[in-house]
């Protein structure tokens, strides 16, 4: 465990910026939205923005209230370390009690400590790491209740669970998977179920009547988890209506890819962006009854019209805080405000014809859009174009481009034995008599579906990260059942 926090922890100091007290890189990506609402709690009393859920915040604001900004986030770091040096060892404790092998226990151990997929994010104030550690802690305390049946490790499991949907809501239907497979779990076996899933239930239920509570004490409308799944810029936009055209048929895989279809209407609307990339063009078979090549032309005209109305405003924003994008970066927290009432009519006007498009995509091209691009958007989640990114560590020289190759290989690698062996727990679950081999198989699974066939518009690949430790359990047993086949053949 000590050599899994230490890659992170040498990455930390190989790309350690030297004008800067805190540990890591600084910000980067959405690590300004998790700090800036306690920072204004701290500072006001009050919880805003709030469009996240407080899970991360909570773990910040407890460091923040005893120390300074810069220890606040520095403690942060050094616990992330220990959890993710914590969650190698109690994925494979997960493994060998679900699996029933001490085998698996070692494999998955060594294939944990050897992964690097996450260790980029352990070192960022990011929620992937507390995430992926807590849903391990929940699945782990789950598992063990359906061994020794006492209350407090459903209890315990509860607990990290309802930490795990605050963190991540997408993660609230593994409440219904846990209570799915212990209800099975209690039919076979003749025992009671109300007892240990209200118990189960009960810290969420708690928690999230709480944050009910206080989103409609603040925005009198009831709001149990997020109101929100992009950033309030994006979502109120036309860039979540253009979004949605694009990736209905597979022109882009998530809203920060520079180099696809969304680049060919303009890209984002925000201060300082770099030159994009430009997208050739729609290919032809994307057409509909409602749209032709012309038809996009004069939306991206239209496009190009409303940023070049709004864009002086931010360029001025931007330049008055020195291009600093920390300083900058609460424009996202708050829904965009066109500058005049023939901004405000023509985003309508932008937004409706998007709408219109994606609607004719959905009925007129079914194969393209249920089957064809939630298949291009699993390739993404699974292997981004920022995998290359999750694999350097640090400027190393002719070592480094061989150590990259190695963990990348590693990486598909562990994904292959790891989908194989969901599969095969899968159908080894349904002979269980405790169904919990579903644990390990079902949470990589229900990762992708969601991401890439139900949400749609949020397919990056940092998203896997909280399955990924239970993919590396499925691979241990993928591994372990292949050398007990040859074992058993030889």
């Amino acid at each position: 465990m000590f050599f899994k926090a230490l890659i992170p922890f040498l990455q930390l100091f190989l790309g350690h910026r030297a004008d800067s007290h805190l540990l890591s890189f600084g910000f980067i990506g959405d690590g300004p939205s998790y700090t800036d609402p306690i920072e204004h709690l701290v500072a006001t009393g009050h919880y805003s923005p709030d469009f996240r859920m407080p899970g991360y915040g909570a773990i910040y604001y407890l460091f923040r209230c005893m120390m300074s900004y810069n220890a606040a986030y520095n403690c942060m770091i050094i616990l992330q370390l220990i959890l993710a040096s914590l969650s190698v060892y109690f994925t494979a404790l997960l493994a060998r009690l679900v699996l029933k092998s001490k085998r698996a226990f070692f494999v998955c151990f060594y294939l944990f400590l050897i992964s690097t997929y996450s260790n980029y994010y352990d070192i960022c104030i990011m929620s992937e790491c507390a995430c992926s550690a807590f849903l391990v802690f929940a699945t782990w305390f789950f598992a063990l209740y359906l061994h020794k049946h006492k209350l407090k490790y459903m209890l315990f499991s509860g607990i990290f669970l309802a930490w795990v949907v605050f963190l991540r809501p997408v993660f609230l239907p593994v409440f219904g998977l846990f209570g799915f497979i212990y209800l099975i779990y209690a039919f076979k076996n003749k025992i009671g179920f109300i007892k240990p899933l209200l118990i189960l239930a009960i810290p969420f239920v708690i928690a999230d009547g709480a944050w009910i509570t206080r989103n409609y004490s603040v925005h009198k409308k009831i709001m149990p988890l997020t109101n929100s799944i992009l950033y309030p810029y994006i979502d109120s936009s036309y860039m979540k209506n253009e979004l949605q055209f694009v990736q209905s048929w597979g022109g882009a895989k998530e809203i920060t890819d520079r180099t696809t279809a969304m680049s060919w209407f303009g890209g984002l609307l925000f201060p300082g962006e770099p030159e994009l990339k430009n997208y050739d063009s729609v290919p032809d078979y994307v057409y509909t009854s409602a749209f032709n090549r012309d038809s996009l032309l004069r939306l991206k005209s239209k496009v190009h019209q409303f940023m070049a109305i709004q864009l002086p405003s931010l360029d001025s924003m931007f330049a008055k805080n020195n291009k600093d994008w920390n300083k900058v970066f609460p424009i996202f927290y708050y829904g965009l405000r066109p500058v005049s009432p023939q901004a405000a009519a023509l985003q309508t006007d932008i937004e409706n014809t998007f709408d219109k498009y994606t609607t004719s995509v959905k009925k007129e091209h079914k194969f393209l859009y249920y089957v064809k691009v939630p298949i291009i958007l699993t390739k993404g989640f699974i292997y981004g174009d920022y995998m290359k990114v999750y694999f350097k560590r640090g400027n190393i020289g002719k070592l480094g481009p061989w150590i990259e190759r190695f963990f990348n290989l590693f990486y598909l690698a562990m994904v292959f034995l790891g989908l194989a062996g969901a599969v095969l727990l899968l159908f080894k679950g349904f002979k269980s008599k405790s169904h919990q081999e579903w644990l390990l198989a079902l949470i990589p699974i229900y990762t992708i579906l969601i991401h890439t066939c139900i949400i749609r518009m949020c397919a990056e690949n940092r998203l896997f990260m909280p399955a990924w430790p239970f993919v590396l359990a499925c691979a241990a047993y993928t591994i372990v059942a292949a050398k007990n086949l040859v074992k058993q053949k030889g």
